[in-house]
């Protein structure tokens, strides 16, 4: 895993409808190698489950077609810019 996906100010994040569509999600992911980290989803985005898939925005696209075409739900996909001790968070169209 590159430290850069950790240290980010801006990226984006799916969540999900279950812990058990993140965690297939998360496998699904790790098996074509993708730069991704399972995270906590933030408290300014409420969603049913408690994990989210954190991405650089460049890859966005691609995951999300991928996850989709292997029958995983997500329930949102958010861009994340942290500004200061905040984060603005919009809502992507996918």
């Amino acid at each position: 895993m590159d430290n850069s996906l950790i240290k980010t100010n801006n990226y984006t994040v799916f969540t999900f409808t279950s812990t058990s569509n993140a965690l297939k999600a998360e496998r699904l992911l790790m098996d074509i190698k993708a730069e991704f980290i399972l995270m906590p989803t933030l408290r300014e985005i409420s969603s049913s489950c408690g994990l989210s898939v954190k991405m650089a925005p460049e890859n966005q696209s691609v995951y999300y077609q991928y996850l989709i075409d292997h029958n995983i739900d997500i329930d949102g996909t958010y861009i994340v810019e942290k500004q200061g001790k905040k984060n603005l968070i919009t809502k992507a169209r996918m």
